[in-house]
């Protein structure tokens, strides 16, 4: 190994002994696909984690369409209850309910789980739900994925087309009451009209966990530079997304997904930028030929990038972001400092 290599492994080491903070992955839903087996944390994730250097993870509950609507609220009940089981059967990991909790995890090298909720479906209509969700450890929650629900709209995969409409009035009284709770709201998958609803809504830092330009992909699903300068106005964060870099795979790579980033930086600064890698290779692997050609008519454009294609390769991303010019004090705001000034901010 050569000087100059050995010097970087160094400083990628010492960068990642701090920790990375992701704030989206879609754990919950394969933990209770797998609630036969135990020990599913330690034995499937644990050694991506540790490889990664990941110290805090957002864990998101989604329902999947098999489940709706009738068996919402079961189904994200079990994914909390797979998560506490796992918990339990291994030290690494701890539920967080507060930026102390988080803290102090993070200070005795353990892996801080956040439960987040993707899509209000276990809820329903029923803003009594939402305070038992919060006693259960529910920390960050967006409004929708993809399709509607009852508190508003999820932005299309494609560059228009969603519902004009913004919030209902159920997803009104929802976001008030999340900040009365003291619920992160993201505002990842919602529509335009509802990204601006909740702007106007909120008083709290707002946060997207788990987003795109769409300067690089041009789909509502992504946000516009509009949108990017407002979150920065308001002091968030914006979480980039390493499965909607481009709409051609060719295209779909670590460089560009740091161009994502520095798109970001350009237009809000340091202080705007973190991650939510959104990893999911992990579930298409599992599916069946005909569920992945189903996904593929619903979501033509998703690509995984090679080298940034689960938590083991966090250390690739580093290693770029330092190729590419960027500062330790300028890694660690995208690696954790962001993500954990919010926590402070709001847990």
């Amino acid at each position: 190994m050569s000087d100059s290599m050995s010097s970087v492994d160094k400083r990628i080491a010492q960068l990642q002994a701090n920790g990375i903070v992701d704030l989206h992955f879609d754990l919950l839903m394969d933990l209770y696909g797998k609630r036969d087996r135990t020990d599913v944390l330690v034995t499937d994730f644990l050694p991506e984690f540790k490889a990664g250097d990941v110290d805090v993870l957002a864990a998101a509950i989604y329902i999947e369409d098999q489940y709706l609507p009738d068996r919402a609220l079961a189904v994200g009940l079990g994914q909390i209850a797979r998560l506490y089981v796992e918990r339990d059967r291994s030290d690494c990991f701890v539920i967080c309910k507060s930026f102390s909790e988080i803290r102090r995890a993070r200070e005795q090298g353990k892996i801080a789980l956040l439960i987040a909720m993707e899509g209000i479906e276990p809820i329903g209509a029923d803003l009594n739900l939402l305070p038992i969700f919060y006693e259960l450890g529910l920390r960050i929650i967006g409004l929708t994925h993809a399709r509607s629900n009852a508190a508003g709209s999820g932005g299309v995969f494609a560059a228009t087309g969603s519902p004009p409409e913004g919030l209902t009035a159920f997803g009104r009284d929802l976001v008030r009451e999340c900040e009365r709770l003291g619920l992160i709201v993201d505002l990842a998958h919602i529509n335009p009209a509802g990204f601006d609803e909740i702007l106007e809504i909120t008083t709290k830092p707002p946060i997207v966990s788990h987003t795109n330009a769409r300067k690089y992909y041009d789909i509502e699903r992504n946000i516009g530079d509009e949108q990017i300068k407002r979150i920065g106005a308001r002091g968030g964060v914006i979480g980039v997304n390493s499965v909607l870099v481009s709409p051609r795979k060719e295209e779909s790579t670590l460089d560009r997904y740091i161009d994502h980033i520095e798109h970001i930086i350009d237009l809000i600064g340091i202080n705007g930028v973190g991650i939510g890698f959104d990893f999911f290779e992990f579930i298409y692997r599992q599916w069946s030929e005909a569920e992945r050609t189903a996904f593929h008519q619903k979501f033509p454009s998703v690509h995984v990038i090679a080298d940034l294609a689960n938590h083991a390769h966090a250390r690739n991303f580093t290693r770029r972001l330092i190729e590419r010019g960027f500062s330790d004090e300028e890694i660690e705001k995208i690696l954790f400092r962001n993500w954990m000034r919010i926590f402070e901010q709001i847990l």
